[in-house]
């Protein structure tokens, strides 16, 4: 979902989407003047941009129903086709000093922020209004107390499983712990399934899986944060990760995943989980919709999704969430009265509530998750109504290069000491590139 899903690209497939742009340019680019952004008629035009066709259908109406309320003001909403069609434009846009009103910011929501180009947001709206949605969604787009964007459509990460297939290897229950999902592995390959199917290729799919063990080691939702962002006293190297590389390795020697889990796309790890040849599947709050239009019928109708295990007993389930999908508004003030006003539209509650549901979205707010419909989304999105998010989105520059060595861990070939250091190096490499 969001970063994104659509269009077949894996929102993971989409962070290696687009080339660098550096921070000399963004300054400059904040710098220009932006176009017109006028209407036609003489009316207030409102540009808004993105590739989330999960609403293609359902924000018209919205925009519909904003403009009859405000007739001097009109909303222009352009999807672009994938995120490799998007991002060149935004680029283009950026250098050129015309940016839309509202946009998708990507992974560079904080670095167009830093650059002037985008909006304060908790600034322009207030707390009353970013405290609506939930804090792991905020967090990714705060730096230095500035939020530089707002969620769109939330995303979590869960197991979905076979209960059928559970009873019959004898798996009582739902695993609690990791020891736990270990032992149902060794039941489930004891009837020729693979326990759990994930996807780790390409690399960064892995760390949807990684990042919240990081989390369940140190107990704190915004220690990977301060990570990603590259700020002091955080490294690759730190304890904290090596012990979740550690947790990973026992995991991967638990014989937990698929054979060939390394060279294992999304879509193939979904198919396995489908047709019967694994038990369970590691994935995000997508896969329902894709359920619904790949599986059997009566496949759709049995499965069930559970939480992460949790680090221990009685230990929190922390599961990654994040908003795939989210809005940054250009800092230009011409239009920003006529932008604003609509973002406040678009997220009243009934409104946006009504958008997620007929897309079978996840929403990003505390008020819109209370009314989802779906009842494999609805559990999902209970558990960040109790806290259990945590981050698991490289947003920060060069951060989605840590995921390429995580294939060391699963061939066996590197140890967790030594894959710390790659993933520092790979992502300081990067960081030096792109400046």
């Amino acid at each position: 979902m969001g970063l994104s899903q659509s269009s077949g690209i894996s929102r993971r497939g989409a962070l290696k989407v687009g080339a660098s742009v550096s921070g000399a340019a963004l300054a400059a680019a904040g710098l220009a003047s932006c176009g017109t952004g006028g209407g036609s008629g003489g009316k207030t035009e409102v540009r808004m941009w993105s590739w989330y066709s999960e609403q293609q259908d359902a924000l018209p109406k919205a925009i519909e129903a904003f403009e009859e309320k405000n007739p001097s003001i009109t909303v222009t909403n352009r999807i672009f086709g994938s995120p490799d069609q998007y991002l060149p434009a935004l680029q283009a846009a950026v250098s050129g000093g015309d940016m839309p009103e509202i946009f998708a910011p990507h992974t560079r929501a904080l670095e167009y922020g830093k650059n002037g180009i985008s909006l304060d947001l908790r600034a322009e709206l207030g707390s009353d209004f970013t405290d609506k949605f939930f804090d792991s969604a905020n967090d990714q787009y705060t730096q230095d107390g500035a939020q530089y964007g707002i969620g769109w459509m939330a995303q979590t990460f869960g197991i979905f499983y076979n209960p059928e297939q559970f009873s019959e290897a004898g798996v009582d229950g739902e695993p609690e712990t990791w020891d736990d999902l270990i032992a149902a592995a060794e039941l489930l390959r004891g009837i020729d399934l693979a326990p759990l199917a994930a996807s780790f290729n390409p690399g960064t799919s892995g760390l949807d899986f990684f990042l919240p063990l990081i989390t369940q080691v140190t107990d704190d939702p915004t220690w990977y944060l301060g990570l990603d962002r590259g700020e002091d006293g955080y490294d690759y190297t730190s304890p904290e990760v090596i012990e979740a590389l550690e947790l990973f390795e026992k995991i991967v020697k638990g014989q937990v995943f698929q054979n060939g889990a390394g060279a294992t796309q999304g879509g193939e790890a979904t198919q396995l989980f489908y047709t019967g040849r694994s038990a369970m599947l590691f994935s995000g709050s997508w896969t329902p919709q894709n359920l619904v239009q790949d599986a059997d019928p009566e496949f759709v109708e049995s499965y069930k999704v559970m939480k992460n295990p949790a680090i221990a007993s009685g230990q929190q389930h922390w599961t990654a969430n994040q908003a795939g999908a989210g809005w940054s508004v250009t800092s230009e003030e011409k239009n920003r009265d006529a932008t604003l006003e609509f973002l406040r539209f678009l997220y009243e509650d009934e409104q946006y509530s009504t958008l997620m549901n007929e897309s079978n979205s996840m929403p990003a707010t505390k008020a819109a998750a209370e009314r989802i419909e779906n009842p494999i989304m609805k559990q999902m999105t209970s558990w960040l109504i109790d806290g259990d998010g945590c981050p698991h989105i490289p947003f920060g520059p060069g951060s989605s290069e840590a995921g390429g060595p995580l294939s060391s861990i699963l061939d066996g070939s590197g140890s967790p000491d030594q894959v710390a250091q790659a993933m520092q190096d790979a992502v300081t490499n990067a960081r030096g590139a792109a400046s």
